[in-house]
């Protein structure tokens, strides 16, 4: 399955997040409706639902366990919000929201630092509702009408997981299933990093002709595992093998499938161990947001590089910069006390040299200036013995500096 991201996403309106003390009046005048008469009917229990959210919403106040912090990061030159994940977070509803907070489809007041989960999916809802597909002909608007129907009845799936069935032969590669309507409509494309390399002909060719999804590929592996026949029990062996090399759901071939794939500045869902997460690729470099709650006051810390399999990652922050931790206070004052001596010795040093060639100049003029008699060529004879004693003792000097 493949999903686009178009330039043409455009907001059809801005949804602000209201708190909840005078939102209930309202989101209850302002709810948003397709304008088809026939979609009026076949989402009017959708529509009752999400006025039921938001009643529910009013009354929910950041003491409760289901919410989520606000963290106001810096992204693309601008102040923009992210949802944290709490311990028992739903990680493919923040993926999805976050990537639409970063696009600036959904926006929400700068004053709030938390959110109800009933709220975020209301918010959602209205976004989906919202948006609308011009030039569409009859049959492709009964289409559009029934997805926007499909997609609001499993929103309330996002809150604990989706299930997906990744293929091995691509990063945007999926078994297609009724929650992937969600991702089309809101245009967000999903990718993982679970990709046989082409290079492997014997497992690539067993993987893509018997058995191209994750579970097929788990029930090849279990059915051939005691064949009778040497062919099939190599292929377990095989397939054993290479699950069992990549339990971190990623190979090296994958994150260069990535980086391939992903246009630069594309937001999208990445998903791996059975985790989704918000992913954007930044100039040639893969960066997945850091929605963990407990980075909430790490202001700088927004990303960590998807650079190989074993999770060696750096953070950065909302521009992609690599993030250094900052120095303590003794050590910028070591720094400092080692720079002012590093100074101080290059200063006595050249001005030792400085003498050094003016006493060697006055010694010049003062030879080029003595008569030439007996008694005072005795004297020069020995300035000039003192000559190169002195040369050697300037040279030894420059060599250990």
């Amino acid at each position: 399955m493949s999903h686009t991201e178009s330039s043409s996403d455009q907001p059809t309106s801005v949804v602000d997040d209201i708190p909840s003390s005078t939102a209930s009046n309202q989101e209850d005048q302002s709810l948003p409706s397709i304008e088809s008469q026939s979609n009026d009917k076949s989402i009017s229990n959708v529509e009752s639902q999400v006025i039921k959210s938001n009643a529910e919403c009013d009354t929910t106040t950041p003491k409760d366990k289901d919410f989520h912090l606000i963290k106001w990061i810096e992204f693309n030159f601008e102040r923009l919000p992210i949802l944290l994940q709490n311990l028992n977070g739903p990680c493919p509803l923040l993926a999805i929201f976050n990537i639409l907070l970063l696009r600036k489809r959904i926006i929400i007041n700068s004053n709030m630092d938390a959110i109800s989960t009933e709220r975020v999916i209301t918010l959602l809802a209205e976004h989906i509702l919202e948006r609308d597909q011009p030039n569409l002909s009859d049959e492709d608007r009964v289409n559009y009408e029934q997805n926007v129907q499909d997609a609001l009845a499993v929103l309330d799936k996002l809150k604990t997981g989706l299930d997906v069935n990744l293929k091995f032969d691509g990063v945007d590669k999926f078994e297609y299933t009724r929650e992937c309507i969600v991702f089309d409509l809101l245009n967000i494309q999903l990718f993982h990093g679970w990709v046989v390399d082409p290079q492997d002909i014997e497992l690539r060719t067993i993987v893509i002709t018997d058995a191209p999804s994750y579970n097929q590929v788990v029930e090849k592996m279990i059915l051939q595992r005691n064949s009778e026949r040497e062919e099939h029990v190599r292929e377990s062996l095989l397939i054993e093998q290479f699950l069992d090399e990549n339990r971190s759901q990623l190979t090296h071939y994958g994150i260069l499938q990535l980086n391939q794939t992903m246009r630069d500045n594309q937001l999208a869902v990445f998903f791996r161990n059975n985790h989704f997460s918000t992913i954007w690729k930044n100039q040639n470099q893969l960066l997945v947001l850091v929605s963990d709650q407990g980075y909430l006051d790490h202001k700088s810390i927004v990303f960590e590089t998807l650079t190989d399999v074993d999770n060696d990652s750096l953070f950065t922050d909302g521009y992609g910069r690599i993030w250094r931790k900052p120095e303590s206070v003794d050590s910028s004052r070591d720094r400092d006390l080692a720079m002012a001596l590093h100074n101080e010795e290059e200063r006595l040093y050249n001005q030792a040299q400085l003498q050094q060639q003016q006493q060697q100049q006055q010694t010049q003029g003062n030879a080029t200036q003595l008569p030439n008699s007996p008694s005072r060529h005795s004297k020069k004879s020995k300035n000039k013995q003192r000559g190169p004693s002195y040369d050697d003792h300037d040279k030894e000097s420059c060599n250990l500096f």
